[in-house]
């Protein structure tokens, strides 16, 4: 867009102000075109701006940054000469990768020695989850055996989820602070699940919704599926722009955003309280739902567990 804040795919394009969030703070105080290239072609590579997205216009990205035009025009060239851009006559500079490559973030291995690897020698680190200890699941079995001939003897069709998982989810949640009922829970197939069924519910195609950028990949493809038009709000190593997420939301006033606070996804950044008292505040201000994603709320090593976001609105305000 032209404010030169979000990422919009209508049209596939980064603003400056966004783009230059995304520089390491150091490129900033001294910029120059190999150090900005080296910077642009990083964040394509793990994922942070998209492939074929139109980077922003030479004099608007100097501005952003506080480089001089041609600096960010000797980036665009050598972007180009490497393969990752590409002109289009009359529409701008895009994002690209050179032959034979790919976005780390679309299958990221890590060898023993630390480097890229081959998928038959290394670890996929687009994939967060390990497999199931064996002892633990052999228990887990043997429990859930015992269950079956009780199970057996009802009808066995639980479209909420089975009663007492739903009590189960409902108390963890009282537990950490968001007093929850067991009718309020449905139980799902999965988060990606989840979320696809509420963006049916409160969306048409068209409306827009807010992201993070970079998100969960997989929650990209369901808005794509959904046909909304999307717009991003920046996380970099140092979190959120509050000031731009506000003015984001202000601006474009989305139906819904998309938010993963807890240990984001990708760049497991912690959002802090006052941030999200003022995230909860700027989407109260415009009407949109907020979809807040906890999957991952658990992985707390050195720091508490957070609370649902949902628990900071003011006493009486609707939650989801």
């Amino acid at each position: 867009m032209a404010n030169g804040r979000i990422v919009q795919t209508a049209d596939r394009a980064i603003g400056s102000r966004q783009l230059a969030a995304l520089l390491p703070p150091g490129l900033l105080a001294r910029p120059g075109y190999r150090a900005l290239a080296d910077a642009v072609r990083t964040l394509i590579l793990d994922g942070r701006i998209a492939l074929h997205v139109r980077l922003p216009a030479e004099r608007e990205l100097a501005e952003a940054v506080g480089a001089s035009r041609a600096t960010v025009t000797g980036a665009y060239d050598l972007l180009r000469e490497s393969g990752y851009a590409h002109s289009r006559r009359g529409s701008g500079t895009w994002t690209d990768l050179p032959e034979g490559h790919r976005p780390v973030g679309a299958h990221a291995l890590l060898g023993a020695g630390g480097h890229g690897a081959d998928a038959d020698c290394g670890t996929d680190l687009a994939i967060a989850a390990m497999g199931a200890p064996g002892a633990a699941l052999t228990e887990a079995l043997a429990w859930a055996a015992a269950k079956l001939p009780e199970a057996a003897r009802t009808p066995g069709y639980h479209p909420f989820g089975l009663p007492a998982l739903r009590t189960a989810v409902a108390d963890r949640f009282t537990r950490r602070g968001l007093p929850t009922r067991p009718e309020q829970i449905l139980v799902t197939a999965g988060a990606q699940q989840a979320f696809a069924l509420v963006v049916s519910l409160l969306c048409r195609a068209g409306d827009r919704v807010v992201t993070e950028s970079p998100t969960y990949a997989n929650a990209l493809d369901a808005l794509r599926h959904a046909r909304v038009r999307t717009g991003s709000i920046a996380v970099s190593d140092a979190g959120w722009d509050m000031e731009i997420a506000e003015s984001t939301l202000r601006q474009t006033v989305p139906r819904l955003a998309y938010v993963i606070p807890d240990f984001h996804n990708p760049t497991g950044a912690l959002m802090p309280p006052e941030q999200r008292v003022r995230l909860l505040s700027a989407a109260r201000r415009t009407g949109t739902w907020l979809v807040v994603d906890e999957t991952i709320a658990d992985i707390a090593l050195d720091v508490a567990a957070p609370a649902p976001l949902a628990s900071l609105a003011p006493p009486g305000e609707p939650t989801t």
